[in-house]
């Protein structure tokens, strides 16, 4: 009789283990923004190495989600909801120093150079962080772009907004001297939004860094674990390397 007891309790504690475990894993909130070749909506469809890359991983945790279950946010939004709201998945995401006990990570998926791009002929030179502070630069606010500046001092002088495409459109109306973006990003952006990229220079590195996937700080261990295991799955496949070739090839 108290070995029924005790197996019935073990069956009942592997079975609540089990369905918390996959009820975390499907209940995941997924966030991103308009960030090509990583993340973008085209012709009604979200698509990009990050949204590729994640499909791919969710099924091989065991998940449900797909790539349906993905919000399109401005990045300050979705940025700010990863941070208060448990189980919840921003992407891409640079992991720097300021970052990294704010969430939980999954990755490395690739490079990425954060930078400031201005325009040829505009005669722009920066040497240094402290030249900075002679331009208007343009941020998206809770960008790399923007923290990096600020953690160095670098403040006033920088004008937010929302969206890539507006620093784009100021850029050119001379309303700032440069942006501060991750270098494959912006120059995917001017090109598709019908400018042409050998018209514009980066004039200085902010930093070069890999991004990630930034998970909630709260999202249980075993969630991360088993993603974390899905993407090293992918990579030794080779399937990571053919979604990026996809995308920037």
């Amino acid at each position: 009789m108290l070995f029924r007891i005790l197996l019935s309790g073990c069956l009942g504690a592997i079975f609540t283990f089990s369905f918390a475990f996959a009820q975390s894993m499907d209940d995941l909130a997924l966030l991103t923004e308009q960030y090509p070749p990583f993340n973008f909506k085209k012709d009604g469809q979200l698509q990009g190495i990050s949204i590729d890359l994640l499909e791919l991983m969710l099924k091989k945790a065991g998940s449900q989600l797909t790539r349906k279950d993905i919000q399109l946010l401005p990045w300050a939004r979705a940025y700010k909801k990863t941070m208060e709201n448990k189980n919840t998945v921003l992407f891409v995401t640079t992991r720097t120093k300021e970052r990294e006990n704010l969430f939980k990570w999954v990755g490395p998926i690739t490079d990425t150079s954060i930078v400031l791009i201005a325009k040829k002929g505009d005669d722009i030179h920066i040497n240094s962080l402290e030249e900075i502070k002679k331009y208007k630069i343009g941020v998206i606010s809770e960008d790399v772009g923007e923290q990096l500046l600020v953690k160095d001092g670098i403040k006033d002088n920088l004008e937010r907004v929302s969206k890539t495409i507006l620093n784009i459109k100021k850029l050119n109306a001379g309303r700032i001297d440069a942006i501060a973006y991750a270098e494959k990003v912006a120059k995917w952006e001017i090109k598709a939004n019908g400018f042409n990229p050998g018209d514009y220079e980066t004039v200085y590195v902010l930093k070069k860094g890999q991004v990630y996937y930034a998970l909630h700080k709260d999202t249980p261990d075993s969630v991360v674990e088993k993603l974390q295991s899905a993407l090293g799955e992918i990579k030794r496949e080779g399937k990571l390397q053919s979604i990026l070739d996809k995308y920037t090839k």
